[in-house]
């Protein structure tokens, strides 16, 4: 069997002008480069360099902003398999979700999570929702529009935007006390992030992050603390935007990560919470679980990510690398994934005596991918 195509898609970032960017291709070991190096093109540079190391193959990589980017991208190259990186479509966190679907509509193959994972993670207060009915433990959660309709709360609580990851919208002053705060954080927050928030009760103990590789069974990779030793005095015990990207912050120095030392039983209960997590959520092939142990070691899931940074000195990266896994491991096992699944999906077509669609038939050219590409996207939701 030949060197699959692959496509790698990372979202481009919305103040490009350029409207439809030249294939950036590597083949073998050969390289050129494409795209401005923010966001998820970071990523996908590193994604890029480990796949094209293997000799003979094929490998592109397609920065897009808007669905039309996404549909030439598939029609110019004409992948067997797309590593899916990107997190937001037009500018908005909410349109991953769109990406997705769409290659999903197109019956392509493409590494992790499917468009109703994305979505559920996406919506902080929908996924604790379907986690407490699994009987996962999670903080008491309410989703808030707007300062003047905060309900009855526990406190200390937390307050997060609704539809954002990597610490957006997380400062020193999210962990609030008393009812004027919330109020106040929660105006704040809604300006900031033109979205509604969650209010979730504070769980103040060890934060452990459980990452998860492989499909269909994932592994769990030993997991990772963040230590909250060295923040400054009041700061609170919480990863905020300036700790996650900011290097240079007091914030940032003062939570670093290290291998999580677990008593066994603790290690057990919180490798079975992060994977019954996973699962109940429909993530595959990676993510990652961020748990909270209580006052009596209990654990409670506080976050979900089925797109978790895949940076090789990421917090992921880092996990696999304590497994005995070189970040060319880790990437090769989720693009094996994504082409087991569809070798799957064609078995079965094929035991039902329909031929797959997939494939490299000359007719599956540029016009006729962007022809069914774009029937496939005017029957789309609109993001919610």
């Amino acid at each position: 069997m030949p060197e699959p195509r692959i496509l790698i898609l990372s979202n481009r970032d919305p103040e490009e002008v350029v409207d439809e960017p030249p294939l950036a291709q590597r083949v073998g070991s050969g390289r050129l480069r494409l795209g401005r190096e923010d966001g998820s093109a970071v990523v996908a540079e590193s994604v890029l360099a480990a796949l094209a190391a293997a000799p003979g193959v094929r490998v592109a990589h397609r920065p897009v902003l808007r669905p039309s980017e996404v549909l030439a991208a598939i029609g110019d190259h004409r992948p067997d398999v797309i590593f899916n990186l990107c997190e937001a479509l037009d500018g908005d966190s909410r349109h991953e979700v769109m990406c997705a679907w769409l290659l999903a509509g197109l019956d392509l193959r493409f590494t992790g999570s499917d468009h109703v994972a994305l979505r559920s993670c996406l919506h902080k207060a929908e996924a604790n929702r379907i986690l407490a009915r699994a009987g996962v433990r999670v903080p008491a959660t309410v989703r808030v529009e707007g300062p003047d309709r905060i309900p009855e709360v526990a406190f200390p609580v937390i307050v997060k935007p609704e539809r954002e990851d990597g610490s957006m919208g997380i400062d020193r002053g999210s962990v609030v006390h008393d009812r004027r705060a919330l109020r106040d954080q929660v105006a704040a927050v809604v300006a900031q992030c033109r979205q509604p928030v969650v209010v979730q009760r504070y769980v103040h103990g060890r934060e452990i992050s459980v990452s998860l590789l492989g499909w269909p069974t994932p592994r769990v990779l030993p997991p990772g603390e963040v230590t909250f030793q060295g923040l400054p005095e009041g700061h609170p015990h919480v990863v905020t935007y300036e700790s996650k990207w900011r290097p240079e912050t007091a914030a940032s120095i003062g939570t670093p990560s290290s291998a999580a030392v677990l008593r066994p039983l603790d290690l057990r209960r919180v490798v079975a919470v992060g994977r019954r997590a996973f699962e109940v959520l429909g993530l595959r092939d990676y993510g990652r679980v961020d748990v909270r142990l209580d006052e009596r070691g209990t654990p409670h899931v506080i976050d979900v990510n089925p797109n978790c940074d895949l940076s090789p000195d990421a917090g992921f990266a880092r996990a696999a690398a304590r497994a005995g896994l070189s970040y060319a491991d880790v990437v090769w096992e989720i693009l094996r994934a994504a082409l087991a699944r569809g070798a799957r999906h064609d078995d079965l077509l094929r035991a039902r005596g329909r031929a797959p669609a997939r494939g490299r038939a000359p007719a599956r050219g540029r016009a006729a991918a962007r022809s069914a590409a774009r029937g496939a996207l005017a029957a789309a939701p609109e993001a919610p």
